[in-house]
């Protein structure tokens, strides 16, 4: 932490500039509390699914962006890759202008378990593993250099907030937001030559406090 502060905050009138999408709830509005930095959701005018071209421009003014907002509830079959799609505009225009800085994305491990359409798809596996594979192409470029800035997948278990905490199948377990918030600091701070393709949180089925 000490680290970060040193960089975070000592950078004087340029300091690092964040933007998270869906800061409107849970895991963004959280990192947006954290960062005091700026965020989107549609409460403020930007749908990932529409607007796509608009907030991959503004994320030019930050030095980090977070690709947190996903386009659907998981049951709805219109919940149909605009996350995916935002980091592929974003990575185009940050190639484009030569840009330095981060991109993380949140995924899911929802993705990592394979399950057959019962009775249909669950959109949300299919597009956060659309996530995954898009991520660790941008990562990809930052190692062959064909980019200046990083990208990072972080892939969460469920996540305590209070939306997962109000559902009927809440088990009273999951990831803190603290933890993945902690995580970004870390990424943050690491050598300018280093890249961390992805991290995984996982957390304990019954586990008791």
């Amino acid at each position: 932490n000490d680290l970060w502060q040193t960089i975070y905050k000592g950078m004087g009138p340029n300091k690092m500039k964040i933007l998270v999408t869906g800061d409107n709830r849970g895991l963004g509005l959280d990192i947006k509390n954290e960062f005091s930095c700026d965020g989107i959701s549609r409460q403020s005018g930007f749908d990932i699914t529409k607007d796509v071209k608009q907030i991959a421009e503004k994320s030019l003014e930050y030095d980090v962006f977070i690709n947190n907002a996903f386009d659907g509830p998981p049951q709805e079959d219109w919940a149909n890759f605009g996350q995916v799609n935002l980091l592929l505009e974003v990575y185009k225009q940050w190639r484009e202008n030569n840009k330095t800085g981060w991109i993380f994305n949140i995924g899911s491990i929802g993705e990592k378990h394979i399950v057959a359409p019962d009775p249909d798809w669950e959109t949300y596996r299919v597009s956060k593993s659309a996530l995954r594979h898009a991520s660790q192409q941008c990562t990809q470029a930052f190692k062959d250099s064909k980019v200046k800035f990083k990208t990072t997948l972080i892939s969460p278990d469920r996540i305590e907030t209070e939306l997962s905490r109000s559902r009927d199948n809440w088990t009273g377990n999951g990831i803190q937001t603290k933890d993945i918030i902690d995580f970004i600091k870390y990424s943050l701070a690491v050598n300018p030559n280093t890249v961390i393709e992805e991290v995984t949180f996982y957390c304990g089925l019954d586990y008791q406090a």
